[in-house]
């Protein structure tokens, strides 16, 4: 049985963290009138540029999955850490090159969290954007117009440039489990854990991925911690082939799960890889 939830609108979800957000951190709160869930941190009162924008609309999808306010804590405790060390770091507007990664993210998102930041981004699959971030001192910086003003040396096309050189360097991140598929054992099930840094953006890099995964597999990137990867024994060069199997295999309930369930989903799009492109296979 799912827990109980206690705020069943985005309008009550967004002021219950509001309200928490500004007790514990002393800072003014403005929420968005047309889009509750977009919430304004502003650090200091007296400088009225000095804010932040926080989209809590994966939050709150999250929550209303599984009822569990542990995803809120854990979205206010991390909005507390970064606003601390926004607040207690001067130079936290600085990038350095060695720590900007691509990472993947649904349109949706980028949208949301682009419209104040302005956020450097790149279409990558029907539904998704790959977005950059810096990932340093377990503090992680979505890169927009905001901070490459504050870094006149960094162009878009460099920041994009520097994270596939930091992806490559960093090395094929392998599978953490390999899981047969109990209805269908022709089919391996691959689930990808995150390293301290993105992964999603090693599955479409050739340099990286030419000779670790088949010519002919399935791929969802169903949240930010877990990428997964069908592959079988049994032809899967065609659509048809691959909705069969995603199907018989039980792959596609384990990507509808882990996007509706777990903390931060990205999508529940499935996309075969088959003569060297992605093709969104049919919801």
């Amino acid at each position: 049985m799912g827990a109980a939830r206690l705020y069943d609108t985005p309008e009550q979800f967004a002021e219950m963290m509001g309200r928490q957000l500004s007790e514990s951190m002393q800072v003014r709160i403005e929420q968005n009138e047309q889009e509750p869930l977009l919430m304004d941190i502003y650090l200091d009162p007296a400088e009225p540029d000095s804010h932040v924008q926080v989209s809590l609309h994966e939050t709150f999808q999250t929550y209303m999955n599984s009822g569990d306010m542990n995803t809120a804590i854990d979205c206010l405790n991390n909005l507390v850490r970064t606003s601390t060390s926004i607040r207690s770091n001067p130079e936290i507007m600085k990038l350095d090159a060695s720590y900007i990664y691509p990472a993947i993210r649904d349109d949706r998102y980028v949208l949301e969290a682009g419209r104040d930041a302005d956020l450097v981004s790149t279409p990558f699959l029907p539904g998704l954007r790959e977005i950059y971030l810096e990932i340093k001192n377990g503090c992680s910086k979505m890169i927009g117009e905001s901070l490459l003003q504050h870094n006149p040396r960094f162009t878009e096309e460099k920041v994009k440039r520097l994270a596939y050189r930091n992806l490559k360097l960093a090395g094929w991140h392998p599978a953490s489990l390999n899981l047969k598929s109990p209805t269908r054992p022709s089919c391996t099930i691959d689930v990808y854990c995150d390293p301290p840094h993105p992964i999603d953006c090693q599955f479409s890099c050739p340099d990286l991925a030419s000779r670790q995964l088949p010519a002919h597999y399935v791929i969802a990137y169903t949240n930010r911690l877990y990428t997964l990867v069908l592959r079988s024994t049994e032809p899967m060069k065609t659509v048809e082939q691959a909705q069969r199997l995603v199907k018989r295999s039980k792959f596609e309930e384990i990507v509808k799960r882990g996007y509706g369930c777990l903390p931060h989903p990205v999508s529940r799009n499935m996309y075969l890889m088959s003569d060297g492109k992605y093709t969104l296979l049919s919801q």
